[in-house]
């Protein structure tokens, strides 16, 4: 009989009244401590009658891989308040584990001196795009940390702060990457994207992933998006795109995700996005390489 291991959450209430919950025996959570962490402050909501509204979306767990089985708290946290300007702030640290709460959401995080288990790590390694011979890299990493975020606002404040934290990780010296299920980006790429928040501006290609298919096919390429559903929206599919229009496409999908994200809009069967001759019908349907309905664009 496999044994669990106890965990132990201790936070600041609003009043700075200190109290902790306990999971013992969790064995069933796999030796995944952010999402025990995760789930005990789900239940110090509930011991707190903060049941509030069902929400629509459910912020991911990141992944950050490390070369080196060993990460700095302090020099993290130090560079967290300085470059985005948070202060006053008590975080809870100890060994391996560091939690804060900022802006009312609770940002959680655990060490792991041990390669990252998900089958698909390799498969997002072998297949990336954006991060030139990953998969070599990806193979070179010993230790890993997973960051989990709690008591979430709306789905764009909850982002920005995501990056914000992850921003900060990545300038850690041993951080090779972050691992978003699908994407992964090296840490040089996810830095540039998110500077973007110092100037207000959104870094939705770090948010949602753009995934082409059919790179074989006579028929054309194929796009569609992961992680649209985190905003409460429904997933966008480019089908069978000609080969001489496979950056027009790809550009018009990343238009579209900027544009519902930024006004929070959600796209019904028989609208258009664009002008004049660059207007492009939608259409809402059963996916082609996703399940569920998805908003299908004509190029």
């Amino acid at each position: 009989m496999r044994i669990g291991i106890n965990y132990r959450l201790l936070l600041l209430d609003r009043y700075n009244q200190r109290y902790t919950l306990e999971i013992f025996d969790a064995a069933w959570y796999n030796g995944d401590k952010a999402t025990a962490w995760w789930w005990l402050v789900k239940m110090a909501d509930l011991k707190k009658g903060k049941r509030g509204k069902q929400k629509k979306f459910e912020m991911p767990l990141a992944s950050i891989l490390l070369e080196g089985a060993y990460f700095d708290f302090d020099s993290f946290f130090d560079h967290f308040q300085k470059r985005w300007r948070f202060f006053r702030i008590s975080p809870y640290k100890d060994k391996d584990s560091f939690g804060m709460i900022v802006e009312g959401m609770v940002i959680g995080l655990t060490f792991t001196p041990s390669l990252l288990a998900d089958p698909f790590l390799m498969h997002s390694a072998k297949n990336s795009v954006l991060w030139p011979h990953a998969e070599t890299h990806v193979s070179q990493h010993n230790a890993h940390l997973t960051l989990a975020l709690a008591r979430e606002k709306d789905p764009v404040s909850s982002h920005i702060l995501f990056s914000k934290v992850i921003y900060s990780l990545l300038h850690q010296r041993n951080a090779q990457g972050v691992y978003l299920r699908p994407g992964l980006f090296e840490s040089s790429y996810y830095i540039k994207g998110a500077e973007a928040l110092s100037s207000k501006k959104l870094p939705t290609e770090l948010w949602v992933h753009i995934n082409c298919l059919g790179l074989e096919k006579k028929e054309g390429f194929s796009f569609y998006t992961s992680g649209m559903n985190k905003f409460g929206k429904k997933e966008f599919e480019i089908i069978y795109a000609a080969e001489k229009s496979f950056i027009d496409a790809y550009y018009l999908l990343k238009d579209l995700i900027d544009h519902a994200i930024e006004n929070d809009i959600v796209f019904k069967n028989g609208d258009t996005f664009g002008q004049g001759d660059d207007k492009r019908a939608l259409a809402v349907s059963g996916g082609k390489h996703l399940k569920g309905q998805t908003v299908k664009v004509k190029v």
